[in-house]
């Protein structure tokens, strides 16, 4: 409730200021913000992996998003009113109405980069009311129930749809927004799905996840793909569809670095913060999807090298390092994924780890099915090395940021 009413209040304030300086205004300074969020979003990834990736992993998202998009707004409405130094002459209505229109759609795309931004900062999994996404308690990515899911005027959704379409479209480019970064929304509210509400840590330092192997099983090699994939997966995604329910599984085998962990040495990792990105045919251009793990297999005896496969199927259910790893964390995950779909790339707490080009190795049914499972993997255990209040501080300095760099009179002189 508090989200909402704050999201509301944030884009009428923004729009009611737009209507009183003006239709010309409002037209440039709604310009202004398509033009810088598309700069921020460009910009985005290349800055975290560059700067602060390293530095401040569980903020960098976040933090860059909000203050390149201000900075890139602050300057385009300079450059603005120094090309542009005089107004248009409108009538009275025409003003109100066109500058509140237009300050409305101004009012959608900035609030909206904020509170994504926001949401890619270290917080709890519910913020001030607003979830969007969860992994529910029977392991299924789904929108929580009642007012938590979805905002009244969903702000982020909007906004990262419009990119994600100008990406493909007008700003298209080949590695654009839809293809990197799909359902970008869903993605920014599942960032802070880490164990116990939001306790783990959410950000990942570049280099710190790598794809060993990749190990695939045909769906056409299972005696009974439907039943076998229903069995183990507790069900698949809705949104998932394959021609004839044709699917394989898809494993990835990863090492994680022990920089990644929680205080004291436990990497932790939801069903939530493991995505899989891949290209799926379709008429025209191809579409980019992202799909979430349903098992995972790790070595769950600190005593033994031994491998077990456990289901994603539970909600606060988190693969869990054994500790005592010198060099790295291997971990596979794996992945139910329609016959014709190609894996394109894989996101641990949003970093970005390519797919080898390099063709998938074979893996059989029964490899998979003979796997220990008899004993649960480690206990993630209690709260990890975090500080809500610096997300809260940080999410409030992009607010504040934002909003002065909004609300600044353009200064234009009236023109008859």
């Amino acid at each position: 409730m508090i989200m909402n009413i704050l999201v509301i209040l944030l884009v009428g304030i923004t729009a009611w200021i737009l209507a009183a300086h003006g239709f010309f205004s409002a037209l440039l300074h709604f310009a202004c913000v398509v033009v810088a969020g598309a700069v921020a979003f460009a910009a985005w990834e290349p800055i975290v992996l560059l700067f602060l990736g390293a530095r401040m992993p569980d903020h960098a998202w976040g933090l860059t998003l909000a203050v390149v998009f201000a900075v890139t707004l602050f300057i385009l409405r300079l450059i603005s009113v120094k090309a542009c130094p005089a107004q248009v002459h409108f009538s009275t209505t025409t003003n109100f109405i066109g500058g509140a229109v237009l300050g409305a759609a101004s009012g959608v795309l900035t609030i909206g980069i904020v509170l994504l931004s926001i949401q890619f900062l270290q917080m709890p999994s519910e913020l001030l009311g607003y979830r969007g996404w969860k992994v529910d308690e029977r392991g299924e990515v789904n929108r929580p129930s009642g007012a938590s899911g979805r905002l009244w005027l969903p702000v982020d959704e909007w906004t990262a749809q419009f990119y994600e379409l100008a990406s493909r479209g007008s700003m298209y480019a080949p590695n654009n927004l839809a293809r990197l970064h799909p359902d970008l929304a869903q993605a920014a509210s599942l960032y802070s799905e880490s164990i116990n509400g939001g306790e783990s840590r959410q950000g990942m330092a570049p280099d710190q996840v790598k794809i060993r192997n990749v190990y695939e099983i045909n769906g056409d090699t299972l005696r009974d793909p439907r039943k076998f994939l229903d069995e183990q997966a507790k069900g698949i995604d809705r949104r998932v569809q394959a021609p004839g329910d044709r699917f394989k599984i898809v494993i990835i085998d990863t090492e994680i670095d022990n920089g990644a962990a929680d205080k004291g040495d436990r990497l932790r990792l939801t069903k939530g913060q493991i995505h899989l990105i891949c290209r799926a045919p379709r008429a025209g251009e191809d579409e980019y999807i992202r799909l979430f793990p349903n098992a995972f297999i790790q070595q769950y005896k600190s005593d033994s090298a031994d491998e077990g496969r456990f289901l994603y199927d539970g909600g606060d259910l988190a693969a869990t390092s054994v500790g005592g790893a010198t060099s790295g964390i291997a971990m596979k995950f794996e992945f139910i994924v329609p016959l014709d779909w190609q894996p394109s790339h894989l996101e641990v707490r949003a970093m970005r780890a390519p797919i080898p080009r390099t063709a998938p190795i074979a893996w059989t049914e029964k490899n998979l099915t003979d796997l220990e499972t008899a004993e649960r993997p480690p206990t993630a255990g209690a709260r990890g090395e975090t500080r809500p209040w610096l997300g809260y501080l940080l999410g409030l300095l992009c607010v504040v940021l934002v909003m002065v760099v909004t609300v600044q009179e353009p200064k234009r002189t009236h023109q008859d």
